[in-house]
Parts: structure tokens; C-alpha cells; sequence
């Protein structure tokens, strides 16, 4: 099964290459976030939103998992340097190092359903908003 370069591609910093990775109703579900995106137009947006926030934006693919069933499961690290405030997340200029997975249903090459999690108290920890 083909899947696409979320590493580099994330990396790109570029929004539209990043929802060029899902299928056109693509579904992008950030669980932490209660976050939905529905389609490349919103898949985009909210990559863009990340993108605007952390300086150098950097995602290392540590693992990729893939399942008979069309599932794939990406182990990853998020890197940069949060450095513009977002709701709920104050800029403190610090490094941020965030590890997550990505679920994925694969639908020809594309990700057609991504569920991403990632733990919000490890993210505000280390962004120096919690002990």
C-alpha cells in the first residue's frame, strides 16, 4: 500500500501539499483538539494555523505501521519553536517536541480518514502553560 511522505511533506511547511495528501472529502480528525477538518480547504487551513505558529515546523516520521485492512498507523514527532500565540496555547518562544500518532484509512494512495492523537497536558507542559 502506497503512503504518502507525511514526514516531508509536513516539513514542507506548505498547506496545500499537505492536503494534497487526502483524498478531496478527506476528514483530518485532531482528537486532543476536538478539531474536524472535512476536505482539503480545511485540512489546509488548519495546517496553516500550525505552520503560522511554530518557527521551524519540522515532523519526524519515527514509525509507519501498515494494516491488511488499508490502515496505517504513523508514529511522529512535531518540532519548531512556538513562537505566535494560539487559542488556548500562549506563545513563550520555547522549543516544542511533541510525539503523536496518525491513524489513517487509505484510499489510493491518499489518506481518506486521518485520527490524530496526542496528549494536550504534554503539549502545554512543555510550552511551559502547565507544572
Amino acid at each position: 500500500m502506497s503512503v504518502p511522505d507525511i514526514g516531508s511533506t509536513w516539513s514542507s511547511q506548505d498547506s496545500k501539499a499537505i492536503a494534497g495528501m487526502y483524498t478531496e472529502d478527506g476528514v483530518r480528525h485532531v482528537i486532543a483538539g476536538d478539531v474536524v477538518c472535512r476536505g482539503r480547504e480545511a485540512i489546509a487551513a488548519n495546517a496553516q494555523g500550525l505552520i503560522d505558529v511554530l518557527d521551524g515546523e519540522k515532523v519526524e516520521v519515527r514509525k509507519v505501521s501498515e494494516g491488511s485492512n488499508g490502515t496505517v498507523a504513523v508514529e511522529w514527532v512535531l518540532l519548531g519553536t512556538h513562537s505566535k500565540d494560539a487559542p488556548g496555547w500562549p506563545a513563550k518562544n520555547e522549543a516544542l517536541n511533541l510525539l503523536g500518532v496518525s491513524v489513517c484509512d487509505m484510499e489510493g494512495g491518499l489518506i481518506k480518514e486521518e485520527r490524530v492523537y496526542w496528549d494536550a497536558a504534554t503539549l502545554l507542559a512543555n510550552a511551559g502553560v502547565l507544572g
